[in-house]
């Protein structure tokens, strides 16, 4: 007789799932057509149709310890197959989008980050905090300020040191909470795994996923979705674009000067990044105004990608017909937030050319805000699913989960033989 076995459902589970998109899965009756449609879907145990059943029981403890959801890539190809409109695509969402919330420390910040009504206190933190630099470091006498074509800097309306002070500080503690819940959501991932002996080590799996990412050659596989394929390629070297050149200036700010590092950027050079800074002084025999020329272009075209494919990711959003795929409360927030800090910052280089300070320091106070929840909440919101997804697929490439063309190619040498 075989054992029987306890199933313990969550109810509460079952309801985030439903308000997150999986309002449709009780409508799957276990057909695989999602298995079959889609193109990473592995041969044995394939996704999404087992997710679909331990959805629809409830079982979240064995979902959180699934690392096929991060196979998943969204392009809706089983949604819109699906012949009884179950939507398993946006199933996997919201397992994905309940990942970063259960694992969340401390966990009350991942019930926030999912429910529009606790939007308003998110954004009050960094408003008063930033008010707060702003009266600290703002002398406001503004008669000391040159009022002429870019000629004013951002630091006369707050200092870029306690800025960045305030930054450094805050990613640090909110990195080491994300931490913990990274090593977490690892450790119960291999439960899933037990008794399995990994075909490579975790650096060769993680480097092999990093080039991956970088050429996002599992969107490419989706054939539905194209244009949200180069969406993503604009946004993710947009943000790459970013924060290189934020990198550079926020390092030579800490450490230009200290233990024998010499400057080098330009003394004139001010955030958020002005292009033609370097005709100030025409000096371009001096090879920091050559990196500093560099890093101004890095960082508008960084910021023009991001415009642009969150452009593209946001009207797609809208466009798609509901009965394909639902867009969430967590898409639209991460998406307009990163939408606004582009925006945002390359409206501050074209006032920073015109000369308009009294329309630039409102808007740099805007912009920081922005920046300060996307950054500070990113591990409670939809902007955390890079990194899960970046865990999950490297635990898969340990254990060679992804691997449908080779085991297809394998079996039909054996038939052949």
């Amino acid at each position: 007789m075989s054992e029987r076995a306890k199933l313990g459902n969550d109810i509460e589970f079952i309801r985030h799932l439903k308000k997150h998109g999986g309002d449709t899965m009780k409508k799957c009756f276990q057909c695989a057509t999602c298995s079959v449609a889609c193109e990473l879907s592995p041969k044995e145990y394939a996704f999404p149709r087992k997710e679909m059943i331990n959805a629809s029981w409830g079982l979240k403890d064995k979902l959180m310890q699934d690392p096929d959801i991060w196979l998943c890539h969204g392009c809706m190809d089983c949604s819109q197959q699906c012949p009884r409109g179950a939507r398993p695509g946006d199933v996997m969402a919201a397992l994905r989008s309940y990942v970063y919330r259960h694992y969340s420390v401390p966990s009350f910040m991942g019930k926030a980050l999912s429910d529009p009504k606790y939007l308003p206190a998110l954004f009050i933190v960094p408003i008063i905090l930033i008010f707060i630099l702003m009266m600290m470091t703002q002398d406001w006498n503004l008669g000391n300020i040159d009022w002429s074509m870019h000629k004013f800097k951002y630091a006369e309306f707050i200092a870029h040191g306690p800025i960045e002070m305030l930054f450094i500080f805050g990613n640090v503690l909110i990195f080491t909470l994300a931490g913990i819940g990274f090593y977490r959501y690892f450790k119960n991932m291999s439960q899933s795994f037990e008794g399995q002996r990994p075909q490579m080590g975790f650096v060769a799996a993680w480097m092999q996923v990093g080039i991956d990412f970088m050429f996002h050659k599992k969107f490419s596989k989706c054939p539905t979705n194209s244009n949200r394929h180069m969406g993503h390629l604009f946004v993710f070297y947009g943000f790459m674009g970013a924060l290189v050149a934020t990198g550079i200036v926020v390092l030579d700010l800490i450490f230009a000067g200290k233990w024998g590092i010499p400057k080098f950027l330009p003394e004139h050079m001010d955030l958020p990044l002005y292009l033609f800074g370097g005709f100030d002084t025409g000096s371009w025999a001096d090879w920091r105004e050559v990196i500093g020329l560099g890093t101004k272009l890095i960082g508008v075209a960084g910021g023009l990608g991001l415009i642009i494919g969150g452009l593209m990711l946001i009207m797609k959003r809208y466009s798609t017909p509901e009965n394909e795929s639902k867009s969430t409360y967590n898409d639209m927030l991460f998406l307009w937030i990163l939408w606004l800090v582009a925006f945002t910052g390359m409206a501050l280089v074209f006032l920073r050319l015109g000369g308009l300070p009294v329309i630039a320091f409102p808007m740099y106070f805007v912009h920081m805000v922005f920046v300060y929840f996307l950054l500070w909440y990113m591990p409670f919101s939809k902007f955390a699913h890079m990194i899960y997804r970046y865990i999950g697929l490297t635990f898969l490439k340990m254990y060679g989960r992804e691997n449908k063309p080779e085991i297809f190619a394998s079996n039909k040498l054996k038939q052949v033989a």
